[in-house]
């Protein structure tokens, strides 16, 4: 009889252990109630934080409809920063937003979930806007992580806007895109005809850039995204735009000064997901600053058919290689 109780004793302990996560909720941040949502397969698995990219642009529903693989491994961690996305929508005017505070949030957040899960170390993946979160992350709080990704990984704004601009103009100049060229002369002239602030002058840019493919590469990749984006209830309705405008606006300094070359060492395993077609984030000052990085173990892991977006261009590769260095 006693051998039986045990045995109950072990089997329940243990189904309760494998009990897969899912978590939507709102979590108390520094004073400000943020949308956090964790999946995976149980609280035994490692933790991945993910930090979207923007500012302003929820990944949420990317992550479900591209990324599931993911949480058959991990519990994977969708933060959504004030501003954006259900955060935007609970409170549409945060008190206090600025990259240092998003700063102060992640590391508070991933306090939050070494408690909750009782880990040492998570796992820390920076997309884009994102990146620039996460690498700061990893630099000041390299005991909190036991690995850093960064996906599109942002160095220095500004010049990769002009070596974006260079390639852009290499590309009307081949297509006969007379129109195309003078507009990207008037940008670097500021003529105000064009656009009158830096941030006009970025989306002009972007819309040629956008039109040479060097945002998403493939064509059938954008009719997969515009499906994630419309997939789920909670984010049908949902106003992109404007919580995208409203995050840069407020944002837009801390995201055109950024510049990150001056963190020469992580002291943990850093992975930096490239696609080798996004002119948005040229790939050669990913190569240049990861060559001239020291950290226990550097990667550039190249995605081939992929623009800024390899974690929904090539979704299933993705998946693949980021479970390889989560252990």
């Amino acid at each position: 009889m006693r051998i039986v109780v045990c045995i109950f004793f072990i089997t329940s302990v243990f189904s309760c252990k494998q009990k897969p996560i899912s978590e939507k909720s709102f979590i108390d941040i520094n004073g400000e109630k943020q949308y956090v949502e964790i999946t995976g397969p149980s609280a035994d698995a490692a933790v991945l934080l993910f930090i979207h990219g923007g500012p302003g642009w929820p990944q949420t529903p990317h992550l479900r409809y591209f990324n599931a693989d993911l949480t058959k491994e991990v519990i994977l961690v969708a933060w959504e920063q004030s501003g954006c996305g259900q955060s935007f929508v609970n409170n549409p005017n945060p008190k206090n937003l600025s990259l240092e505070q998003i700063i102060k949030d992640g590391h508070e957040l991933t306090q939050y979930l070494k408690k909750k899960y009782n880990k040492n170390k998570i796992y820390l993946a920076g997309f884009s806007w994102g990146s620039i979160i996460g690498l700061r992350l990893a630099e000041q709080y390299p005991d909190d992580y036991a690995a850093y990704f960064g996906i599109s990984q942002i160095t220095n704004v500004r010049r990769g806007i002009q070596v974006s601009r260079e390639w852009i103009k290499k590309e009307a100049a081949f297509h006969g895109d007379t129109a195309a060229v003078r507009t990207l002369e008037k940008i670097e002239q500021r003529d105000t005809s064009v656009c009158k602030q830096e941030l006009d002058c970025f989306f002009k840019q972007y819309e040629l850039l956008s039109k040479y493919r060097g945002h998403i590469y493939k064509k059938e990749s954008e009719v997969e995204i515009e499906k994630a984006v419309t997939a789920y209830p909670d984010y049908k309705n949902y106003d992109w735009m404007g919580g995208f405008d409203y995050s840069i606006k407020r944002l837009q300094n801390d995201l055109f000064t950024a510049d990150l070359t001056g963190i020469k060492e992580i002291r943990i395993p850093v992975y930096f997901f490239t696609g080798k077609f996004d002119w948005n984030i040229p790939p050669a000052l990913i190569t240049e600053y990861v060559n001239a990085l020291k950290a226990p173990s550097r990667e550039i892991v190249w995605f081939e058919q992929s623009g800024h977006e390899p974690l929904e261009e090539e979704a299933k590769k993705f998946n693949t290689e980021m479970l390889k260095r989560i252990h």
